[in-house]
């Protein structure tokens, strides 16, 4: 074997070793000593941290940045009770807006009627021959009612288990109960969901007055869960958002394991046909 090709050998060998290294202190980044296989080649112990962490409380002159952060999985998982429970009462407030909507329609349809040539309570601004529960183009203030969308921004980098290059795109769904806590950006689309029915004006006069009372008091109720859904949207967006810079950081050391062992994998198979019978008498 000519020197050459022992020199490729050994940087093989070298950059293998260096790179197995790399992968045990990135699993520490992200998991700790529970992350690592052979803790043994950190060079520190539990009880070194523990030491650190003493001298840095203890104000020690000289030792401020001592203590090592802790580790990204830790970080990212005491994000999780309050997004969920801030989630959580975003799909109450969701349900409750949808109810208080059908019960609109309700009434509205009530307070309406379903004979053209009486439209109740409504006003008319047109020719009227039908109008299927009591709603029709020609009364004043006639528009679709939707549901109130409440959604999340879910980045790749969301899952540990995801090694491709986007790490920061993304898709959108849905806030639903089954998918709480979760995504790096909630958003609140109001009226801007799924159709409930036909709203329209109704006249606030003699019998008219009590549902109009009643359409007008849900109303004033929505927008006192919406003024509370933005609130909390706006607050667990920043900690959603610095949640996700700690994902991104966990990323980075899992998509360099990931590239890490598929190299060494490929060095350990190209130094093995190197020495090898079908290349020995090549190098």
């Amino acid at each position: 074997m000519k020197e050459e090709t022992k020199q490729i050998l050994k940087e093989y060998d070298d950059k293998i070793k260096k790179q197995k290294l790399a992968i045990e202190f990135s699993k520490f980044a992200v998991d700790g000593f529970d992350g690592v296989d052979d803790p043994s080649v950190l060079g520190f112990s539990q009880k070194e941290l523990d030491d650190l962490k003493k001298v840095s409380e203890a104000g020690v002159e000289g030792h401020e940045s001592s203590e090592i952060p802790r580790p990204l999985q830790h970080q990212i998982d005491d994000y999780g009770p309050m997004t969920t429970n801030v989630d959580n009462r975003l799909v109450e407030i969701s349900s409750s807006i949808t109810t208080l909507k059908t019960d609109i329609h309700s009434l509205i349809v009530q307070a309406i009627g379903n004979t053209p040539e009486d439209p109740g309570c409504g006003s008319t601004t047109g020719l009227c021959t039908a109008y299927p529960g009591g709603i029709s183009s020609c009364l004043a203030g006639y528009e679709e009612l939707n549901d109130d969308l409440f959604r999340v921004r879910i980045q790749n980098m969301s899952s540990r288990s995801y090694f491709g290059i986007e790490p920061a795109e993304h898709t959108t769904s849905t806030l639903t109960s089954s998918n709480v806590g979760i995504g790096s950006f909630n958003i609140l689309n109001k009226d801007g969901g799924s159709g409930i029915g036909f709203t329209a004006t109704i006249s606030s006069l003699g019998s008219c007055a009590t549902y109009h009372n009643q359409v007008t008091a849900k109303y004033a109720e929505i927008d006192t869960l919406r003024s509370e859904a933005d609130e909390l949207i706006s607050a667990i967006n920043v900690a959603k958002r610095e949640r996700s810079m700690l994902q991104m950081q966990r990323w980075g050391n899992l998509w360099q394991n990931n590239e890490f062992t598929n190299n060494n994998a490929q060095l350990e198979e190209a130094s093995d046909k190197i020495q090898g019978d079908t290349l020995s008498s090549h190098v």
